[in-house]
Parts: structure tokens; C-alpha cells; sequence
């Protein structure tokens, strides 16, 4: 959290003066990364609007009475892993900022009328500056609210997880105001979450928290005290793809002592490598690195033995303070990406398979542990299987599973609590 706050500055909107925000361009980094579902007339609809409700209903309820609809907003979100999956057959569907928009526009309309007027996004293939020019003084009147194409469009492709610099300076001299509302990126250092900021405070422009994201730090702030007073009730579920993500929380987590860290994700791939380089002499390196998970590009490869080396710090770490560190029993596994089916091992051979979610074993003796051990304090970071796998929806499964007994827990339990 201590990072984040300083990222953001911790400025909140909730102290701002009608007058900085009135007669405005403001820019709102989103996190609309939200479901959408194919219809039958072959368009998109959004499956789930929970993230956009709460958007709407905290940040910004906050913003129109400020200023009445006297300002231009900017919105911002990044949408699935469009760079990643490229050949997908609905690419230009389920990554696509349109549908949000276009559903953004009916929750609005029934908050306020005609105060706003939605400018979709443009197709996927044109020029940031289109956008950039409608997002002008020019181009949009007070209570326009322009969306711009999946930020994840914009990534680089020469270089992976970065935004072209030239928008972004662009995008820093149309907006007056930076407001972050993505709680859940706000760790990263992709350019909309860190160097648009940074580059609109050296203009002395305002950067500020809006109050959802204000909203779920105060709540992870109090999380963070239950588990401090109460470790050895505390289970933490560790996902998602990188370990370099997440080595500063899991090592703050394993400090504290709490009762068990259960690794998930793509992310086990490097600690179960790292527990059996640790039975060698000479370090992990290039040439170790199994068929399955050797990538044609160097820059991978080395980012991966590093995933690795991080991951041994990590079961280093845990051993000395005792914490007890789980890597799934059972998974499912596939001989390429693509397969369209998966089968059960105990333990994945990566010179011949992939393992893309937990087995049946794995999730009800995770199940159990829980349950069985007067657990209260959950917290739980990155998927648990390729969910958003092009093909087969089953490597869900194990996240869904699990979100549902805490759920339910939560529900019939009042000392039960969970962050996700």
C-alpha cells in the first residue's frame, strides 16, 4: 500500500474546490477491465457492470456535484490481454472499449438525463490522435466524456508492457487533471498509472485519488491491521503470472508470520523449478529452462530466470520464519496452449506439458484448510488458472471454486474477511 500511496500522491478528490475541476479536461485512469459475453447478433455485451456501479457511484457522483457537468472527462482502461492473444478469432470483440462504453452510456443516462454525451472510442486500428483531437476544447463540449481505444492497444511492440511516450505527452497536454480510480494497477508502473502523472505534476497540474480508489485503501489498511494482530488466522492466495509482481507483499507477509501463503497461477512454474534448482550446485540459467517454457525471445528467458531466482528467495524466506508455503498437489495440464483439452497431473513434467489451472485434489484440500483451521483473514492476489484462456473456460474453474467457498463463508461467518 506504502507504494501506491506514493505513486498517487495522495491527493483526494474528496478536499477539491468546485473550481479546480470546473471548466476542466479530466482525465480518469478506469479499471473497466470487466466481462463481456458474445450476443446472438454477433455483437458484445458487458456480463458484469459492478466495477463501472461503484465507479459511478463514488468517484464520479463526486465529480458532477463539483461541477454540474461544467467539465470534459477523459476515461482510460486497459481490457483483457489483447497483445497476448493477437489470433484469437473474437479479438476485435472481447477487447474491445466499445461495448464498455456503450453500456457506460446507459448507466449514466439513467443517473443524469442528458448532462453527458458519451464519445465512443475508435476502431482498434486508428490513430491515437483521433481520439486525442475529439478529447480537445475544440471537439468536445462540457459533459463530453471521451473513451479511449483498450489502453493495452497502445502497447509498444517492440518493447512489451510499455505505452508509446508520444501519447502520453499528448494525452498530458490536453488534461488538466489526473485522477487515478484503478486500485487494482496502481502497483504497476505501466505509463497511464505512473508517467502520465508524474509527467502532469512537473506541468503543475492536478493528480489526485479519486474516492474509490480512496475507498479501497482505507479497507486494505484495516485488512493489513487484522492480519498483523491475528497472523496465525490469516491464509494468503497468491496468483497471476509474475513473482517480481508480488515479492515485496509475500515477503512482507511472510515477516508477519502469517498461517499459510498458497501459490496459484503461471507463477508456480517458478517455484516448483526453484525448489529443484535448489537440490543443484551450479545456478539456474538459459540452457535449464524447460521446452515448455522457453521462449523464443531472450528478453523473456531472462526476465524468467529471474521469476526464478525471486521465487527461491521467496521458499528461503518461509522456511526461516516458518511459514508454511503450498504449491497445488494436482493440475491440469496440456501438451501446447491451444489443446483443446486438459488431463490431471500430480506434478507437471514442463519438457513435455503446461499446467494451466489447480486439479480437483488441490482445490478441496485447499478447501478444507481453510475451513478446518479457524481461518478469518483472506487475502488473495492474481487468478489461479488461465481463465481467459481463448479455447477452454474449465482453467477458471479452480479460481471460481474458491471465490465461491469465501463467499459463502463470508456470508455466514461475520469474523470472515476477505480481500481480493
Amino acid at each position: 500500500m506504502r507504494s501506491i500511496n506514493k505513486q498517487i500522491g495522495m491527493n483526494s478528490l474528496d478536499i477539491l474546490a468546485p473550481d479546480l475541476l470546473r471548466g476542466q479536461t479530466i482525465f480518469i485512469r478506469c479499471d473497466f477491465n470487466v466481462p463481456l459475453v458474445a450476443t446472438e447478433k454477433g455483437y458484445y455485451r458487458v456480463a458484469d457492470d459492478t466495477r463501472m456501479r461503484r465507479f459511478l457511484d463514488t468517484t464520479f457522483k463526486k465529480i458532477h456535484k463539483l461541477t454540474d457537468g461544467d467539465c470534459r472527462i477523459i476515461i482510460g482502461s486497459h481490457l483483457g490481454r489483447p497483445h497476448k492473444q493477437k489470433g484469437h478469432i473474437g479479438w476485435d470483440g472481447i477487447f474491445n472499449i466499445q461495448f464498455v462504453s456503450s453500456h457506460f452510456d446507459t448507466l449514466i443516462r439513467r443517473l443524469h438525463g442528458d448532462t453527458y454525451t458519451i464519445f465512443p472510442p475508435e476502431i482498434i486500428d486508428s490513430h491515437m490522435k483521433h481520439s486525442l483531437e475529439i478529447a480537445s476544447h475544440k471537439r468536445m463540449p462540457p459533459g463530453g466524456i471521451k473513451f479511449l481505444p483498450n489502453l493495452r492497444y497502445l502497447l509498444d511492440p517492440s518493447k512489451p508492457d510499455t505505452y508509446s511516450k508520444e501519447f502520453i505527452y499528448e494525452l498530458a497536454k490536453v488534461s488538466d487533471v489526473y485522477i487515478n480510480c484503478a486500485f487494482g494497477c496502481s502497483h504497476r508502473t505501466t505509463k497511464s498509472i505512473k508517467m502520465l502523472p508524474q509527467l502532469m505534476k512537473t506541468q503543475n497540474k492536478l493528480v489526485v485519488a479519486g474516492n474509490l480508489l480512496n475507498e479501497e485503501i482505507k479497507k486494505l489498511g484495516s485488512f493489513g491491521q487484522r492480519v498483523i494482530n491475528h497472523p496465525s488466522k490469516t491464509v494468503i492466495i497468491a496468483g497471476g503470472a509474475k513473482v517480481s509482481d508480488k515479492i515485496n507483499v509475500l515477503k512482507q507477509f511472510v515477516h508477519v508470520g502469517v498461517k499459510a501463503i498458497f501459490i496459484g497461477g503461471k507463477m508456480v512454474n517458478s517455484f516448483l523449478i526453484a525448489q529443484k534448482e535448489k537440490l543443484k550446485i551450479t545456478p539456474f540459467s538459459l540452457t535449464d529452462i524447460p521446452r515448455t517454457l522457453l521462449s523464443s525471445k531472450e528478453e523473456n528467458n531472462k526476465n524468467f530466470i529471474n521469476e526464478v531466482a525471486l521465487a527461491g528467495e521467496i521458499l528461503d524466506f518461509a522456511k526461516e520464519k516458518k511459514v508454511n508455503l503450498i504449491l497445488p498437489e494436482d493440475y491440469k495440464c496440456v501438451a501446447e496452449f491451444k489443446a483443446p483439452t486438459f488431463f490431471i497431473e500430480s506434478e507437471p513434467d514442463f519438457e513435455r506439458v503446461l499446467q494451466l489451472d489447480l486439479g480437483p485434489e488441490t482445490i478441496e484440500n485447499f478447501k478444507n484448510t481453510i475451513l478446518s483451521n479457524g481461518i478469518e483473514n483472506i487475502f488473495w492476489n492474481g487468478p489461479l488458472g488461465a481463465y481467459d484462456h481463448p479455447t477452454n473456460h474449465d482453467y477458471a474453474e479452480g479460481s471460481l471454486e474458491l471465490a465461491q467457498l469465501l463467499f459463502e463463508e463470508a456470508l455466514t461467518n461475520p469474523k470472515f474477511s476477505v480481500v481480493i
